[in-house]
């Protein structure tokens, strides 16, 4: 068994020398190269869709800026106000119109109904600055997370 070891332990150095001398790959492997090449569904478009045509190669790029909050309003307090005891989050998916007003206002997670009720009456009078597509006002969908603090009457 010792003699095992010895032999292996002897050897070892002359197997690392080997191993640094030798190539990683074969020559004989082939190298893998990529370029950026324009599809050619986007030839198809011709300049009056406001991209190049094909004997440029350019792409038409957007741009898409998001709706900003300009105003906000508070929760009206109800006819009898009721304390929260925890944090209670409402997160609503909405979709801010071409004007900065937000439509189509549902709940996606509930915290309780009657929360519920009062978070979408006040984000119904929120006003947004709109959300653009190429500089021009367009709708954009917005998922709306209004947290109640707790001790907050509502």
């Amino acid at each position: 068994m010792t003699r095992t070891i010895v032999a292996i332990l002897a050897l070892a150095p002359g197997m690392l020398v080997a191993q640094s001398k030798s190539p990683a790959q074969p020559s004989s492997t082939p190298v893998l190269q990529s370029a950026l090449l324009q599809p050619a569904a986007f030839s198809a478009f011709s300049a009056k869709d406001n991209t190049a045509t094909s004997s440029t190669g350019k792409i038409r790029i957007s741009s898409l800026v998001a709706p900003k909050l300009i105003q906000s309003v508070s929760l009206t307090v109800a006819s009898s106000p009721r304390m929260l005891a925890t944090d209670s989050t409402v997160v609503l998916d909405l979709t801010v119109d071409e004007s900065g007003k937000p439509t189509n206002i549902q709940v996606a997670e509930s915290a309780n109904p009657s929360l519920d009720q009062e978070v979408v009456a006040a984000v119904s009078q929120f006003r947004y600055k709109p959300g653009t597509l190429d500089g021009q006002p367009t709708a954009f969908p917005v998922k709306l997370h209004y947290t109640v603090k707790q001790g907050s009457s509502y």
